[in-house]
Parts: structure tokens; sequence; C-alpha cells
């Protein structure tokens, strides 16, 4: 069409809208100049651009444009860029200004639909259920075919409901109890005035409720009252002083108001109370960046102090003050690395190193200071040399293994992972009743070796040795879990639950394992609790899944409040844990070759607002020049992976499944045959409905799996259900990832149906449905029916941060049966939907 006619301004147009939504922002702005070149006063090419500029967080630059458009174009398009206007500052929070917009939009236009969508969702924000409802109304007035509309309607029509049951409850027994959940109803209908009123109601009744307490601090903050919500959330610290969301508010308070003294007096509580807290450590020392005025050495001093003094066994005994001192060590190795003081870094984890070689988190730390600083593995390694010359071999017996562990590990982070393996086989042999030992062996299997089954042997043998080795645990807990066995991982997590009740790891464990079996309630206690002890989630796990889980109940409301979470989003902390989060798990190690390093400290002392944190996260992630690998904003995720499931299958113009689409059609087409639809692999109960489904067709001779307008979800679950179909021990296909190629192996506890399957896929089929359908192609367990799949073979990881912006990150590529890409050619089933044509 370009060729056909170039100064066309629909082609121009068309050319943009098509780059911007295939991720190419830059080339598709270009295109929008190009199309207001021809034609200036229509309102698409500005609305163009300032959707792009939307699309990278900022907000007041595509304001900027629009507005200025608005005395450019003719009369007629006023009200489309005003709508745009006004779509953007909802966006941007700005509820009161996007309201006046709607409004303004709805008077040049009475009845236009799209303007109903946008005001009722504006009452949401506001937390005006009522006004919210009426407002969907009348857009389904105008859209009665819209599913997703419906539900979410009905989703409030819900939360309204159970707030006046309770308040009907309540006008009888005096009780906190009640008052206190139609706080948390209120709060996450988005009323937080309402909430600060019945969280203040029910402190009456119970001054002590600390749930009640955290509620009212939340609910204040969320009103815009910042010394109110500091002063509730002290008064919850005096009665609970470990309280992980009060510590990190008064935090999040202290950065907004700009006061560095009282923000560096709230990151001391918070450290102090959670030495562990890996993401808080990191999150201080770019405090400690920023702050400038000694800071950085004030604060190293400090901290020499603290990891000097002699700590006395508190709860958890010795163990736990063994994990105290590991954190202090870290800590002071990341602000000792930050002043450029590398032999001391080194230094201090040297002796969080030889306490505990196995420990997850002094690897993170270690691996975050090699990326600055390559040679510092050197003095890492002469740091060992000259702590015990001469040959770990020369001590011979047990005496030997701790060494052989710290020198296995030197020697694995320096590239050479075979002798690695030898040295760990040779500690657990010197040290047979070493728990450590095995630890650190069975991760040398499963990552370097690649064998589960001798990596699950270990971890066995090491909760075995140490049953009360809360770590053991844990560890055995995630290899069951990779190991597709569910109901084992649930009874090692409760196992490390029995060692620390509080422990999120294992909350988190646990959550994951109870979710794989279909128990969303119980998945659901479990993230929240997991939450409550670590809401910055330095385990990864919970604050991905907890929404998910509880719009898997039908909690849709609530799910889209838990997005966003409870801690404030700080800005330099977001940008730094997206950084990390990209550098150890994008695909690329040369990072598009580029010096991802210096990446880490470009935005330093430029963060001033979230907005802000947020364009220079956008900006990194597009540096990468992969259209996958970007920040999602909270809506978008919630639209695709917080949606009920409810209304019928259908599809979009393109044949993609809707989002509201129910998840798993089972039904039997004979007597012999059964019909599996999957329409989609976001919602975190499929795994769960396919599972009971197969087990109504276990006696089935065979299976049609209808994969067919399947845009994908989680790997995850691709591969929990190629489990359930295909077995343990089969070859599922290769992915390519940062550390090269790796044949994935089913695992499960085995098939469900023996019966043929076919699988039916056409040329929407993307992302992790064609890993499933690759799964049972590969393992020859299937045969596949269709056209070829759309190509979308770069599997993401994903990364929630505060306030609910995501993180997508490309981590792998997946190889085809025929060893090529899927990426761009997708999968090409031996047999078509239709015999080819004659000549």
């Amino acid at each position: 069409a370009e060729r056909l006619a170039p100064q066309r301004y629909e082609v121009r147009l068309l050319i943009a809208d098509t780059l911007r939504r295939t991720g190419r922002p830059d080339q598709a702005a270009g295109e929008y100049d190009a199309a207001l070149r021809i034609d200036p006063r229509r309102h698409e090419g500005y609305a163009g651009q300032a959707i792009v500029r939307r699309a990278a967080y900022d907000y007041d630059g595509a304001a900027a444009i629009l507005e200025a458009a608005l005395g450019r174009v003719a009369e007629i398009h006023r009200p489309d860029l005003l709508l745009t206007l006004a779509e953007t500052r909802r966006r941007q929070g700005r509820l009161e200004e996007a309201g006046r917009l709607f409004r303004q939009v709805l008077e040049a236009r009475p009845g236009e639909t799209p303007i109903y969508a946008g005001l009722a969702q504006v009452a949401e924000a506001r937390g005006d259920i009522d006004a919210a409802v009426a407002d969907w109304d009348l857009y389904l007035k105008g859209k009665p075919d819209d599913d997703g509309a419906a539900l979410r309607r009905q989703e409030l029509l819900e939360v309204k409901a159970s707030i006046e049951a309770l308040r009907t409850t309540a006008a009888r027994p005096r009780g906190a109890a009640i008052p206190v959940e139609i706080g948390r109803l209120l709060a996450i209908a988005g009323d937080a005035r309402g909430a600060a009123l019945s969280f203040r109601q029910a402190l009456e009744i119970d001054p002590e409720n600390g749930e009640a307490r955290r509620g009212l601090a939340l609910a204040l903050r969320d009103t815009g009252d910042g010394p109110g919500a500091s002063a509730q959330f002290r008064r919850l610290l005096r009665k609970h002083p470990r309280d992980a969301v009060a510590l990190y508010n008064l935090v999040g308070l202290a950065r907004a108001a700009g006061d560095l003294k009282a923000e560096e007096s709230a990151w001391h509580a918070l450290l102090d109370a959670l030495p562990g807290d890996l993401v808080a450590a990191r999150s201080f020392v770019a405090f400690a960046e920023r702050a400038n005025d000694g800071a950085l050495e004030r604060e190293i001093e400090r901290e020499t102090i603290a990891a000097r003094r002699p700590g006395a066994p508190g709860p958890g005994g010795n163990a736990a003050a063994a994990r105290r001192a590991a954190a202090l060590g870290r800590r002071l190795a990341l602000l000792l690395a930050a002043a450029g003081r590398w032999g001391e870094a080194a230094g201090a984890l040297d002796e969080v190193l030889h306490a505990d070689p196995s420990d997850p988190w002094t690897e993170e730390v270690v691996n975050e200071i090699l990326q600055a600083r390559p040679t510092f593995l050197q003095a890492l390694i002469e740091r060992e040399r000259s702590d015990q010359p001469g040959s770990a071999e020369a001590f011979g017996g047990a005496e030997a293994a701790p060494r052989l562990l710290v020198r296995a590990r030197l020697t694995w982070w320096a590239g050479r992972a075979g002798d690695a393996l030898i040295l760990m086989r040779q500690a657990a042999a010197a040290d047979a009743r070493s728990p450590i030992a095995s630890a650190v062996l069975a991760e040398g299997y499963q990552t370097i070796a690649r064998d589960g089954a001798l990596a699950l042997r270990e971890l066995r043998r090491a909760v075995a040795l140490d049953p009360d080795r809360l770590a053991g645990q844990i560890d055995l807990a995630l290899a069951l879990l990779r190991a597709g066995r569910s109901g084992e991982a649930e009874q090692a997590a409760r196992a490390a639950l029995e060692v620390d009740p509080d422990s999120p790891p294992a909350l988190s464990a646990l959550g994951a394992a109870l979710m794989d079996e279909g128990d969303m309630e119980g998945a659901a206690r479990a993230y929240a609790a997991a939450l409550r002890s670590d809401p910055a989630d330095n385990f990864g796990l919970a604050r991905g899944q907890y929404p998910g889980v509880l719009a898997a109940l039908g909690r849709q409301v609530e799910a889209r409040h838990a997005l966003k979470g409870d801690i404030p989003p700080i800005p330099e902390a977001l940008y730094r844990e997206a950084w990390i989060f990209a550098r150890d798990s994008y695909r690329d190690r040369t990072y598009n070759g580029q010096d991802w390093q210096g990446f880490r400290d470009r935005y330093r002392g430029r963060l001033k607002t979230v907005e802000d944190a947020y364009r220079a996260i956008a900006e990194m992630l597009a540096s990468l020049g992969d259209p996958y690998t970007r920040l999602r904003d909270p809506e978008e995720t919630a639209t695709v992976f917080l949606a009920r499931h409810a209304a019928p299958p259908s599809s979009d113009a393109l044949g993609r499944n809707r989002p509201e689409s129910a998840t798993v059609e089972a039904r039997d087409l004979s007597r012999a045959l059964g019909y599996i639809r999957l329409s989609n692999l976001t919602d975190p109960g499929v795994v769960a409905e396919v599972r009971k489904a197969l087990e109504e067709m276990r006696r089935k001779e065979g299976i049609v799996l209808d994969l067919r307008g399947n845009a994908g979800g989680y790997s995850r679950s691709a591969d929990a259900i190629g489990d359930l179909l295909v077995g343990p021990g089969k070859e599922a296909g290769t992915d390519i990832g940062p550390d090269g190629a790796e044949t994935r192996v089913t695992g499960g506890d085995g098939a469900l149906t023996e019966g043929k399957i076919v699988v039916l896929v056409d040329g929407q089929t993307a992302s992790a449905a064609e890993r499933l359908a690759r799964t049972l192609d590969a393992s020859g367990r299937a045969e596949i029916i269709g056209d070829a799949t759309r190509g979308k073979g770069l599997a993401q990881k994903s990364r929630v941060l505060p306030g609910g912006a995501t993180v997508l990150v490309s981590a792998v590529e997946m190889l085809g049966t025929d060893g090529q890409p899927i990426q761009g050619r997708g999968l090409r089933p031996r047999t078509p939907s239709e015999p080819p044509r004659e000549p």
C-alpha cells in the first residue's frame, strides 16, 4: 500500500499503528509524523504520538502533544483528542482532571459509549461503587456483548453486597472483626476514606487490634494524610516491631516528604528489624549513594560495628543468629563495593561464604559485585588462599569439606563448572554427614549436570541429615515443584514451616504447591502470609502469584488491589529492582551489545517520582531491542491475567480467544473420544481444571486438545499440563537461555491418560500454547493438526514491582522439534488443517 500511495494519510497511519503495536515505538513515531505532515487537521496522528509517549510512562509529554493539537485539528476531531487526553490523565492517576475531560467529551457527543467506560473506571478508582455501576450500565446499553465489562460490573456488585451484608451484621453484635472486614473491603474497592472510618470504629472496640491499626495507616496514606499515616504506623510498631508493611511505609512516607534524616532513620529501623531482606539492603545502598554528604562512609562504619558485635541467640537460637550475621555481612559487602573498597568487600563475603557456601542470597550478592567488577573474583580467590594455605585435601576427612565447598563455588564463578562439580563431589565424600555439602552438590547436579533425579536424591539426603535446617526443606520443596510433584512439595514446605512458621520462602513454596493441586483458598492464605512477612517478596514468587490466585477464586476487585501491594513504590528502589531482574533473566548476556552495568547508575539522583522511575525502566528495557522485554502497566496485567474467565468461549476479529472466555471447555465427542479446549494459559486454575477433566476422561480411547486461538500465558502452566499428558522422563524440547541450550524433561507422577491425543492449532496459537504443543510433539505423545502457529517463541519471566507495574524479560528462546527457533516461524504441523489443493 505504501508503494502504491506513499502520500496517503490512512496508509501512513496504519503503518504507524502496526509498528506501535508490535513494539517498535521509535519507528511508529516517525510514521505518525509523516501522517501529520500529509494532513495536520486530523486527530489520529496526534493521538498515536501521545499513546507512544504514554506507553513509555511519559504522561505529561503525551498530554502536551494532545493539548497542543487541540488548536490544530478540525473542530469535529477535538472530542477524539479530549478522549485520549482523559484516558491519559486517568492512567496517570489524575482522576479529577480525567473525570472533567470525560464529561466534556460527553457534552460534545452525548451518549457515546466509550466515554462511559472511562467514567466508570474513574469512579472505581475513587471507590464510588454506585457511580461506577451506573456508568457501566450506560456503557453496556451501547455494548451489550462486552462480556468483560459485564463481568467487571458484576464484580463491583458482589463487593457492594458483601459490604452491605457485613454492615447489617455489624448493627447487632459488637466486635472488631466485622468493622475490620468492612474496612478491608472498602479499601480494596478504593474508598480510602470509608475504610479509615471503619478501621477507626474497630479500634474503638479493640485498641490493640494490629490489623485495624495497619489498615487505618494504609487508608490514611491513600487519602494523602502522610503525617497521620506515619503516626499510625509508629503506633503499630510499638506492639509489632517487625511489621514489614509499617517499616517499608515509613521509608516511603519520609522519601515522599523529602526528609533525608527521617528516611535514613526509617531505613535503619527496617534493616534492624529485617536484616535478611536483600531488596531492602540493595535499596538502602541506593539511598546512601543518593544522599551523598558522606552517607556511604557513615553507613559502612555503622555496619562494620554491627557486624563485629556478638549476637545473642534470639528466636530460632543459633541458626537465627547465624542468618543475621550472614545478612549483616552481605549488607556490609554491598556498601563497601558501592564505595569501591573491593578488598574489604571480599573480606566481608569471605566470612559469609565459609559460614554457609550454599546460601543463595550470598551468591546473588557475589554475582552482583562481579558484574560491576569482574576482577573481584580474584580478590575472593586470594582471600581464600591466604585464609588456609595449602591444599584442602591435606586436612583429610570432614575438615576438608568446608574449604572444598568454598573452592567449588569460586571455581564455578570462574566459569569452570565441570571442575566445580568435581570439587562438590569431593566435599560430599569427605564429610558424608554434612547437609550443606549435600545441598551444594544437589545444586551442582541441578544446574551444571542438569540431572534433576540426582539433585533430588542429594536434597533428600540433606534434609535427612538435618531436618531442622530451614534452607534444606525449602530447596527440597522447590526441586519437587520443578519435578511436577506438588503433593511431595507441599509436605516439604510444611516441614519447613515447622522449623520457621513465618518463613516467606516456605510459605511461597507452599502456595505454589497448593495452587498446582487446585487448592486456591489454601494457596491464597499461604501467599498472603508470605507477603505479610516479606512484602518486598525477596523470593520473587508471592507478589506475582497472589493476585492471580485471588482472581481464580473470583475475587477480581481484590486481585487488582493485591497487584499494587501494601508497600510504597520508592523510585530508585523500583529502578534498581527492575535492573537486577533484567540483568539476571535476559537471555542475551551481551545485553544487545551494550554496557548493562552502566545502566545501574545512569539515573542516579534524577528519579524524583514514581513516574520518573517508570520512564527510566521503560527506556532501559527498550534498549535491549526486544519488543517482548518491557514494562507492563497494572491495567494491562489486570486485563489479561486477572480477568474472570466465566463467559462463553469467544474470539476477537483476529481469532484470538477473548480474556474473559472460560478457561477450560471439556465434553465428550463420543463414547470413545473426549474434547478439551484451553482458551488461555493465564488462569492460575488452568492446571487444576485440566487435571479434573483428564481424570474424568481417563478411560477414553482418545482426546482432542484444542489450542486454537490460545495466545499463551504462563510457561509453568504449559509444562505442568504437558506433564499430566506425557508423564515423567520424556524429552520435551530445547530452550536457549542465558546459560546456553537446555533440553526440558517432563516430570510429574505419571500421565493421566494413555489414549491417543490430537492437538489442534492455528495461526493464533502462541507463546506458552506453542510450548505445550511442542512438548506433546517432541515427546511423541500427540499428533499436531492445523495451520502453522503464530511464532511467538520467546518466553518471558516477570517480576511485579511495588505499585503493580510488571517487568517482562525474554528469558529463553524456544526451539521447535526441527531444532529451529519458533520465533517468527511457528510450529509447522505435520498434518495440515486442510488437504493441499491440486496445482
